[in-house]
């Protein structure tokens, strides 16, 4: 019966490792919080992001988001553009909290006679010059009306 305590020791002990590796760091993490995965005309497509940074010098340093056209026929339309820059506002230094994109319908419908398929890709960069690993949704569909 001495098994038992091993087992015990070792699953403890692979779960302190475990928790350890969630200790924020000085580049700054993304993960998607959630976000819309169908799109129509009456409502702008949102992406929730949670940041976390050891630093939380993530107040006014630059994301970036990058749309990628999954429909390869018909071509677009219209070229609306793919990339995203934008300076995260002023606040108070945080070691995590939550970042929302939001864009409009019209800004993802690009084919005449289909529904659009897009996924996008984000990343950050703190104000110490650190940056994120790029975070890439899954696909995400603007329906037509």
């Amino acid at each position: 019966m001495k098994t038992f305590p091993a087992i015990f020791i070792f699953s403890l002990t692979t779960l302190l490792i475990a928790c350890g590796k969630d200790k924020y760091e000085s580049k700054p993490r993304l993960e998607f919080k959630d976000y819309d995965r169908i799109v129509d005309s009456t409502r702008d497509l949102t992406i929730r992001i949670s940041y976390f940074d050891k630093e939380g010098d993530l107040n006014e340093a630059e994301i970036i988001g990058i749309k990628e056209r999954l429909n390869n026929f018909p071509p677009p339309s219209i070229n609306l553009g793919d990339t995203f820059r934008n300076i995260l506002p002023e606040y108070p230094p945080k070691d995590f909290g939550e970042i929302t994109f939001q864009l409009n319908y019209s800004r993802l419908d690009e084919s005449v006679n289909q529904n659009d398929t897009v996924r996008f890709r984000f990343a950050v960069t703190d104000k110490a010059g650190n940056k994120s690993d790029t975070i890439t949704t899954d696909m995400i569909v603007a329906r037509k009306p």
